[in-house]
């Protein structure tokens, strides 16, 4: 491929955007393509790698965003001057509950891009979940020289003062990324919830869904998981349907990780899967649709729905939200919402270089990016009447 050098694999699970970036970025930083280098026209890449256009133009603007290239309109895409930088020794911290989520992975890479281009190392801090490992930490990061927080806190910081605490001490400065609470006050990104969810259920009301349950475990501090909510709320009642509380499972503060799914599926813990199955019981007569607060748990709910007898979508249809990598794969793929996490980590490490730096010191800011519903076959035209119950 000449003096291209990228190659792009259709077969990956890694966004074809997410494979241009990087490779462009290795380019750049290796130096093998200089300081005003001319880059290949987005004609020539779309004919070359064979992806298309929207593809190319979203790996250039996360160049243009770390400041690695500069598009000059009726002269091309060209290379910049790398700025010296002497925060070598002066890294920013990426603290998350856990390494096992796609979605984490897909944070990192956007927001490592974005304080390297700007000469932070990044170093990852493993709370593993755990409320007083994630403060032993970020206590230790106080007497530390790092100079900001990347922060994916765990569920159980909701019920307590710490952090809300190291936020209003400004030491180092912290952003949240993806999920935060009431009580914390700080930069803030993350997808627009809200809207997610009640473009969910609004799909399912096109469909002629008027019954819709909502599906969560005990997470329902979380504000995206409220922000949720509120969507299907305010969706069923602008439909003149009457929302339903939602359907609640699991211990307090307690997330289902895909490894629940995956344990589920091979037999060796069915727990969770009864205890859902056991609340599609008691509302058999209730509904006709589902909208799970995530994908792990929608999948749980459609084992469940086929334990006790119903079809994925003939009986009972199903939506969940993020649009992790396996759902489009399954026998009946997952009608769900998907969520830009490499775009998240982008805006969220954009937002706490401007606090490092002194750009910004302005009241806190919250930054919430655009979902897209992604309609599959686990959704289909509501059919069932209600008064025969859900095992007529």
């Amino acid at each position: 491929m000449g003096h291209l050098d990228i190659k792009i694999s259709h077969e990956s699970v890694i966004p074809l955007h997410e494979q241009l970036t990087n490779q462009i970025r290795h380019l750049i930083l290796s130096k093998r393509w200089p300081a005003g280098f001319r880059l290949p026209s987005e004609t020539e890449l779309q004919k070359r790698l064979r992806i298309s256009r929207s593809t190319i133009r979203h790996a250039l603007r996360t160049m243009e965003m770390e400041g690695l290239i500069e598009r000059m309109p009726g002269r091309g895409t060209f290379v910049t001057q790398l700025r010296e930088r002497s925060n070598s020794n002066r890294p920013i911290a990426f603290m998350v509950t856990d390494f096992e989520r796609p979605m984490q992975r897909q944070l990192l890479s956007g927001a490592e891009g974005i304080a390297r281009a700007a000469g932070y190392p990044v170093f990852f801090c493993n709370s593993a979940s755990n409320v007083a490992e994630e403060r032993r930490l970020l206590e230790q990061i106080q007497h530390d020289d790092v100079m900001g927080v990347l922060l994916w806190p765990s569920v159980a910081s909701c019920h307590s003062e710490y952090l809300a605490e190291m936020v209003e001490n400004h030491l180092p400065p912290i952003t949240v990324m993806d999920r935060t609470f009431n009580n914390v006050v700080c930069d803030y990104v993350a997808s627009d919830n809200y809207a997610g969810g009640y473009s969910a259920v609004q799909h399912l009301i096109e469909l002629g869904h008027e019954h819709i349950g909502f599906l969560s475990c005990r997470i329902m501090e979380l504000l995206p998981i409220a922000d949720r909510y509120r969507g299907y709320q305010d969706a069923m009642r602008d439909a003149g349907l009457e929302p339903y509380d939602p359907w609640l499972f699991g211990e307090p503060d307690e997330e289902i990780h895909f490894e629940a799914v995956l344990n589920a599926h091979s037999g060796s813990d069915l727990q969770v899967v009864g205890d859902i199955a056991e609340l599609l019981k008691q509302h058999q007569q209730e509904a006709t649709a589902i909208f799970a607060i995530n994908d792990n748990v929608a999948l749980l709910a459609s084992k469940a729905a086929n334990r006790i007898g119903l079809r994925i979508p003939d009986d009972l249809s199903v939506v969940g939200f993020d649009d992790i990598d396996i759902v489009s794969y399954l026998p009946t793929p997952l009608t769900t919402v998907a969520q830009d996490y490499f775009a998240i980590g982008q805006q969220a490490a954009k937002l706490l270089i401007e606090r490092i730096e002194g750009c910004y010191s302005g009241p806190p800011r919250v930054v919430l990016l655009p979902t897209q519903l992604r309609a599959r076959a686990s959704t289909s035209v509501a059919s069932r009447k209600l008064k025969h119950g859900l095992n007529d």
